[in-house]
């Protein structure tokens, strides 16, 4: 499944508690799908108004098939 919701890589998001780019959010779930914390909540909450507000497990694994985001994007911060 591709993401079918609108984003931008670089927008700010909330994620464990800090404000970062989506590109890095998707980066650090990635590695704590390798390295699994239980205590860790993989959300990421965007600015109010965007659809999804709230970004999950099915976010991110959808975030992870996109260019913007695979091992040859594109790279980020």
């Amino acid at each position: 499944m591709a993401a079918d919701f609108d984003y931008d890589p670089e927008e700010l998001v909330s994620f464990e508690g800090h404000d970062i780019s989506l590109r890095t959010a998707v980066h650090r779930y990635l590695e704590a799908r390798v390295h699994p914390d239980p205590l860790v909540d993989l959300v990421a909450l965007r600015d109010p108004g965007k659809e999804p507000q709230i970004l999950e497990e099915e976010h991110f694994e959808a975030l992870l098939k996109e260019p913007a985001f695979s091992e040859g994007g594109p790279s980020g911060n």
